[in-house]
């Protein structure tokens, strides 16, 4: 098994929901998808969905909401899908639009709540 490459390290808040929207929607109807937070990292969010995703929003835009763990704060990521894994999981890259801080924040409060005991 090859090591892992990646720069940021992931971690895994168990049980942090997340609400995509595709934006922009496509004509017919605002795209909303429900789903459990499978890892995140400073460069992206990979996410298991309730329902199979439709290959025709492979590649789009999003909008992720996720209500922080302690704080309850909603917190909106704007990403772009990269990856689908057999139609339930996708990965998101984050946008440039998010400052340093934003995902300081985000990082900090979603390590902290991974990291406590149950």
């Amino acid at each position: 098994m090859e090591a892992d490459q990646r720069i940021h390290k992931r971690f895994n808040p168990e049980g942090l929901t997340a609400h995509l929207i595709i934006e922009p929607p496509p004509p017919d109807e605002e795209i909303v998808l429900d789903g459990v937070v499978v890892d995140m990292s400073y460069k992206g969010i990979k996410i298991k969905l309730a329902e199979p995703l439709n290959p025709e929003v492979d590649n789009a835009e999003l909008r992720i909401i996720i209500v922080l763990p302690e704080s309850g704060v909603p917190v909106s990521i704007h990403g772009m899908i990269k990856h689908i894994q057999e139609k339930h999981e996708c990965g998101v890259q984050y946008t440039d639009q998010h400052t340093e801080d934003e995902l300081d924040n985000l990082m900090f409060e979603c390590v902290k709540y991974a990291a406590e005991p149950e």
